[in-house]
């Protein structure tokens, strides 16, 4: 069973075919100057050539702007236009074609630059095939010569194989340039990869040395609390053990996120959820709270932002400025929130490693 003949068009990109219209446009208007003044520099010594050769080679050469959307058509006409050429020279020189042409061979002025075209934007069997019967026809069979032979393939073999070579050179150049960006890209990509694994290994033993140690807090606050026998060690025991275990419990969830890419389900975090009691936040470092407004009214996202900003503004409070008063002032105005937080100067200096202990990173401002 045959495979039928397929005129496929190789793919170009939209960069390409705005290069070839560019410089079929280009060519187009070349080869029309050039036909031009090949014709009126011969009037004053053959006293102008036939005007159907002149219709003819512009008529090739207009045909260059349809060879971007239509290059079998260009083709086509072009060996229309040369067997004419071919057929006025043997049977009525000087009718169609001009006595005192440059060659002696009867193809248009823009054939090479046609033949060029075809072996760019056709299958390469396709355009050669164009390109021989070009040749023949332009060839006398009739009364062949090497020198006819010569222009012959100058015209249309010549032009095929250059462009040919252009092409390939050109696909080449561009084939090695996809390789190095996709090696570059895959080489960013395992960087990224690898430190995306040193991340994880980093945050796995910051969360074993963390809950190690929180662990202890929680065990020894809740020892103290059972063991104390005043009232007030008790209920600062028993901060101490709510603080280490919601401690734990967001580590957990951090780390989940962080190492697996899970993110929080709805159950764990749900819409409503303000990020924290901030009554109880408060009460821990007998801050006092002052809240206008309505917290409901702002979503769930930056609810959990002002638990955070409060945290670590009282945080700060106790690293810096300890046994100070501190004052929390919350607003919300519609569907957004003011916070505000103030201490009082402070009365001794803080504790030095307290002081140090912290990140660095602190809450990120965003504009």
């Amino acid at each position: 069973m045959r495979t039928p003949l397929r005129f496929r068009r190789p793919a170009l990109t939209a960069r390409d075919r705005r290069t070839v219209v560019a410089a079929a446009t280009g060519a187009a208007a070349l080869c029309v100057v050039a036909q031009i003044a090949l014709y009126a520099g011969s009037a004053p010594a053959t006293g102008g050539g036939p005007v159907v050769d002149l219709v003819l080679n512009l008529l090739v050469g207009l045909s260059l702007l349809l060879v971007a959307g239509f290059p079998r058509t260009a083709g086509t006409l072009t060996i229309l236009v040369t067997a004419v050429f071919a057929a006025g020279t043997s049977l009525a020189p000087g009718l169609f074609a001009s006595e005192g042409q440059l060659s002696p061979v009867a193809t248009p002025l823009a054939a090479p630059l046609v033949v060029s075209f075809l072996v760019y934007l056709l299958p390469w069997r396709q355009a050669f095939a164009f390109a021989a019967v070009l040749a023949l026809l332009a060839i006398p069979l009739w009364a062949p010569t090497w020198t006819a032979l010569y222009f012959a393939l100058s015209a249309t073999a010549l032009p095929a194989l250059v462009a040919l070579y252009l092409k390939a050179r050109f696909e080449l150049v561009r084939s090695l340039r996809e390789r190095a960006e996709l090696a570059d890209t895959e080489r960013r990509l395992l960087a990224e990869r690898a430190e995306t694994a040193e991340r994880q290994r980093l945050a796995a033993e910051m969360h074993d040395i963390v809950t190690h140690h929180v662990t202890e807090i929680v065990l020894h606050a809740d020892a103290l609390r059972v063991t104390a026998h005043d009232d007030e060690v008790r209920v600062a025991a028993e901060q101490i053990r709510r603080a280490g275990a919601r401690t734990l419990t967001e580590l957990r969830d951090l780390m989940r996120v962080v190492t697996n890419g899970i993110e929080a389900t709805p159950a764990a975090r749900p819409d409503h959820d303000n990020g924290g009691d901030l009554a109880a936040l408060a009460a821990v470092d007998g801050a006092a709270l002052e809240i206008v407004g309505d917290p409901g009214t702002v979503p769930a996202v930056v609810a959990r932002t002002v638990y955070r900003v409060v945290q670590e503004s009282l945080t700060n409070a106790r690293k810096h400025a300890p046994g100070v008063p501190v004052a929390i002032a919350l607003a919300y105005p519609g569907n957004r929130a003011e916070v505000e937080v103030r201490n009082a100067p402070p009365r001794h200096e803080g504790d030095p490693v307290l002081a140090s202990a912290g990140s660095g990173m602190g809450l990120i401002a965003q504009p």
